[in-house]
């Protein structure tokens, strides 16, 4: 355990020089703002104003890429338009209001979906989850950064801010509209996939397209581990498709540097729709097959080059919870096994399988040698038998948090880094009084 840097922290701290700040000036109208925060936004430059595409994760952030922009322009900022209700996308417009209450910001009508239907629920522990998936609770050192942005820095995050009335949509449309402010046309269209309100935007004059979180330099995130509602992966392998026909000469993502150039763009656009829609066939493929989501998990690979292309390496999304995902979102919680329809409780189950192995104590054996012999995912599911039983507890927790920190230094997917290094942390700031 422990040790040098893994491949998988070596190939992440490759990526900070590409996520750090830095004002694009993309076209002579576009301009693009990077690391500014977790997202990236845009201002798009007409005659007699700008209008924005999505504001930043942040007021201080934007503000100073407001500020860069200033250096370039001094028109008035007189439209925003959200790609979709993430609050990292729309917490920064609290700097454009202050700098133009009178603002328009446009959003399609079921703006803020996914929020709403979390809040609906009472699904107040995706917070907690959040805090873990993003690595709001670590130390700075147990971070490297997002995959698709800069790391998250303790106490800096909009996660849980109700957004500022000001800050909300006052001009909402209902499937497609054209915004036209100070001598700028963009269209908009609803193209939904990591949300249900996600639309792209399309510059026409200098034929950019602002795909919002559809697409950025990362397998997609097409399940979230700090919960969400099913996001509907054909409508996201739709939506690229959409964005692609226009054959745009710039690409404009939600996260992550833009690509520009006709032949660079196509070339991404074509690996970005080939890759999910390979992942997504090949399931409901398995599906149709009988397959269980553990089967198909250890089945649904990347081909060779896409596995290795840069926009489709695991920093942000992870292919193998894509594949959960769409077997639940398209069948349910069932895997088809009928043992699973009434399964024993976790406690019941331990007690019996820590019988057929000759006690418990050869239970915590077993874990200590499998984390020694680099088994940690074995150590650790042993380890939660054990916990299940209630059986020193204090012991156990500290050998499973040990067997969570080798995942997470060996895990490319940042979110998972991230939820692993926490959980582990977590444990071991609980009581050590074992009960037995």
């Amino acid at each position: 355990m422990g040790g040098s840097e893994t491949a998988a922290a070596r190939e992440l701290r490759a990526l900070d020089q590409s996520l750090g700040r830095n004002f694009l000036r993309l076209t002579d109208r576009v301009f693009v703002a990077c690391g500014y925060g977790v997202s990236t936004f845009s201002f798009v430059v007409g005659d007699r104003g700008i209008v924005a595409v999505d504001a930043g994760s942040a007021p201080g952030p934007s503000a100073e890429a407001i500020a860069e922009l200033r250096r370039h322009t001094d028109l008035p900022i007189l439209g925003l338009v959200y790609t979709h209700g993430h609050i990292d996308h729309t917490h920064g417009a609290v700097a454009f209001t202050e700098e133009n209450p009178e603002i328009e910001i446009w959003a399609i009508k079921p703006f803020g979906t996914e929020a709403r239907a979390l809040a609906r629920n009472r699904s107040s522990i995706t917070m907690q989850r959040s805090l873990r998936q993003f690595g709001n609770l670590l130390p700075p050192q147990k971070k490297i950064n997002t995959g698709i942005g800069p790391s998250v820095a303790a106490g800096n995050t909009s996660l849980g801010i109700v957004p500022e009335q000001r800050i909300r949509p006052r001009k909402r449309f209902e499937t497609s509209a054209t915004i036209r402010l100070g001598g700028v046309n963009l269209e908009v269209t609803h193209n939904p996939g990591e949300t249900d309100d996600q639309v792209f935007v399309w510059f026409e004059r200098d034929r950019a397209a602002f795909a919002g979180d559809n697409m950025y330099r990362s397998w997609p995130n097409l399940y979230a581990i700090r919960g969400t509602p099913y996001r509907d992966v054909r409508d996201w392998c739709e939506s690229v498709d959409r964005i692609r026909a226009l054959r745009p000469d710039h690409l404009v993502m939600g996260h992550s540097l833009p690509i520009s150039g006709a032949d660079e763009v196509s070339e991404a656009m074509e690996v970005y729709s080939r890759g999910l829609w390979h992942v997504y066939n090949a399931t409901i493929e398995g599906i149709n097959a009988g397959k269980t989501p553990d089967e198909l998990v250890a089945e649904v690979r990347l081909p060779d080059d896409l596995a290795a292309h840069p926009l489709l390496r695991e920093y942000y999304g992870n292919i193998s919870w894509s594949v959960r995902a769409i077997f639940s979102g398209v069948l349910g919680w069932f895997d088809g096994n009928p043992t699973n329809l009434d399964p024993l409780h976790p406690a019941d189950r331990a007690r019996r399988i820590a019988g057929l192995a000759g006690g418990p104590e050869v239970l915590v054996s077993d874990a200590i040698d499998a984390l020694a012999g680099g088994e940690a995912q074995w150590a650790a599911e042993l380890c939660d038998l054990l916990l299940a039983m209630d059986f020193r507890p204090a012991e156990v927790r500290a050998l499973k948090a040990d067997a969570l920190d080798e995942l997470a230094t060996n895990m490319l997917t940042t979110t998972g880094r991230n939820y692993l290094y926490t959980c582990a942390q977590d444990l071991r700031a609980l009581p050590a009084v074992d009960s037995t």
